[in-house]
């Protein structure tokens, strides 16, 4: 191992055996002295929702609210004094944020556009670390070339969560969105290989790009099969408790959350690339949880995930904010507020050059390169391109490699630069989502990207066929029953699938009536279930039953209602 992998394995150690992290330990006034971490831990929390509140009221993305709200919050006195320690934060978020990204990944959508995304994901990657770093390096003073490629290598992973809100919300083509979405999880991945590698070199002060090269592929092998390994040994310990004890969502929330820190640890553990053993990990959760988890189960996972997801991506951005004010601080000694703009102007558009030339022209290069392998490849039209090079707003990923840059070297001598790239990865994540992330939709509906009819075509294909099922299955029932009662119940049933297949293989102008009738009834269905909830609130109100009585029936009445609103927000069938 070179010395830049031992650097690397060393301050991913550090990371992780940090002893106490300094996560909120200090308070300004004296008063607040004593606040201990938790406190600190809910007062963020409650920051982060009365600003969730009042961003959705104001006409910029989300994560500009939580940096500039904490920002100013921490110029109140009685507000506690956040202090991060890196090796905690980058430990804390980054793990569970991968491996959602591959949890949530198609694997088949995945495989289909597996060229362009790992084109993407190195090509593009490296490029944009090359050319911010080379940029960085020739424009700002007494910043050290290493420092400089790690930070084109922060800017490089773009924001998924960012990109699919208004790719899902649009409707754009399935493949370009499988190529977005996968490059979102391989560019995380690989850039924060490329960052650790140049905080390596930055710790030893010296760089081989050809061993370097060379470490990757081995790390990254390594990475990728432990990965796969304790992904698949944790599916087997959850069908070994599946069989002992039976379903339990609760115990299966909690050892899918550990999941990717078990990956990371491990990987970290036998100096291999922790960040790919957590995506490998959350790719193949991502392809066997939904055949083996029951409905109660999966309802459950999704439910915490998200959940938590909506922290770490809201907790980054207000962590960020608090920190700034210190940040600017400490570099307006060096530069002033000019050069720090031109700073953060240029290396945002650099940023966002590199992957529009990236794609717009290098998007046809492979097919005139590789003519006879790509034969059967169709090439995306120009406006797939220009949405996609449009759509590199950066985000949490970004945020988080970024504080998580140490403090300090092993000499004990501070880390160089590293305020300066703080303020500059924040300034392009800022910069992306005011520019990028409040246009992209206007770009698509202008460049009328819409997507065709294979995956409606492939939805009712599979309804028809689980209806088919469905009616199979209740017709042997009804030629076997033989009570009366058992029988009319079966009939109806019978009668309502055979409804569901007349809808589904109604097209024109009968389809169109089909789903009028079916909006009608079910909006009859809503209201008979709102009038349900009011009364059976009104019980409980008056005290005429109990809350183990009334809580049930509500979610009962919740489950249906939620299942019927979402049937009635689809597009006819």
């Amino acid at each position: 191992m070179t010395a830049v992998s031992r650097a690397t394995a060393s301050i991913d150690r550090r990371y992780n055996n940090t002893p106490t992290p300094r996560f909120p330990l200090a308070a300004k006034p004296a008063s607040f002295a004593r606040v201990t971490g938790f406190e600190n831990a809910l007062l963020l929390l409650l920051l982060l929702a009365a600003l969730s509140v009042l961003g959705r009221h104001l006409p910029w993305p989300l994560p500009i609210t939580y940096v500039v709200g904490a920002g100013l919050v921490d110029f109140w006195t009685p507000f506690p004094r956040i202090e991060l320690d890196p090796g905690f934060f980058f430990l804390c978020f980054v793990p569970p944020l991968l491996f959602s990204d591959g949890w949530l990944m198609p694997l088949r959508d995945f495989w289909a556009a597996k060229r362009p995304i790992f084109t993407l994901a190195t090509g593009l990657v490296v490029f944009t670390t090359l050319a911010v770093g080379w940029v960085a390096h020739w424009l700002v003073p007494g910043l050290p070339l290493a420092m400089a490629f790690a930070l084109g290598a922060v800017v490089s992973p773009t924001d998924a969560v960012a990109v699919g809100a208004i790719t899902q919300r649009l409707k754009v083509p399935p493949r370009l969105t499988a190529v977005l979405n996968g490059e979102s999880l391989m560019n995380d991945a690989t850039g924060l290989v490329a960052f650790k590698f140049a905080l390596g070199a930055v710790a030893v002060g010296s760089f081989s790009l050809r061993t370097a090269t060379m470490d990757f592929l081995v790390l990254a092998v390594g990475g990728l099969a432990l990965g796969l390994a304790v992904s698949w040994l944790v599916g087997k310990l959850r069908d070994l408790l599946l069989r002992i004890h039976g379903a339990d969502a609760l115990l299966e929330t909690t050892i899918s959350l550990l999941t990717p820190y078990a990956a990371y640890l491990a990987a970290t553990a036998l100096d291999l690339s922790s960040i790919l053993a957590v995506v490998a990990a959350g790719l193949y959760a991502g392809w066997r949880d939904p055949l083996r988890m029951d409905p109660l189960t999966r309802q459950t996972t999704w439910n915490v995930w998200s959940t938590v997801l909506f922290w770490l991506n809201g907790l980054a951005f207000v962590l960020l904010g608090l920190q700034l004010p210190s940040i600017l601080q400490s570099i307006s000694a060096t530069y002033s507020p000019g050069q720090l703009a031109l700073f953060t102007a240029a290396i945002s558009g650099t940023a966002i050059l590199t992957r529009l030339v990236w794609m717009c022209p290098g998007g046809y290069a492979p097919f005139l390169i590789f003519r006879r392998a790509l034969r059967n490849e169709p090439r995306p039209p120009l406006t797939w391109l220009v949405v996609a090079g449009w759509a590199g707003m950066r985000g949490t990923i970004t945020l988080a490699a970024a504080l998580s840059i140490p403090e300090v070297l092993a000499d004990g001598s501070p880390f160089p630069g590293r305020d300066l790239v703080i303020f500059l990865s924040a300034g392009v994540i800022v910069v992306t989502l005011l520019l990028q992330g409040t246009t992209l939709e206007a770009l698509i509906c202008r460049l009328r990207v819409r997507p065709d009819d294979t995956q409606v075509n492939e939805d009712r294909s599979a309804r028809i066929t689980a209806v088919e099922a469905g009616l199979k299955q209740l017709r042997a029932a009804a030629h076997a029953a033989h009570q009366p009662e058992e029988m009319a119940s079966l009939r109806e049933i019978i009668s309502e699938y055979e409804h569901r297949m007349a809808e589904l293989t109604t097209f024109g102008e009968t389809q169109a009536s089909a789903q009028r009738r079916r909006t009608s009834a079910r909006h009859h269905r809503l209201s008979a279930l709102r009038a349900e909830r009011t009364a059976l609130d009104d019980l409980w109100r008056r005290n005429v039953i109990t809350d183990e009585t009334h809580r049930p029936l509500q979610h009962l009445l919740d489950h249906e209602e939620s299942l019927l609103s979402a049937q009635d927000s689809k597009p006819a069938e």
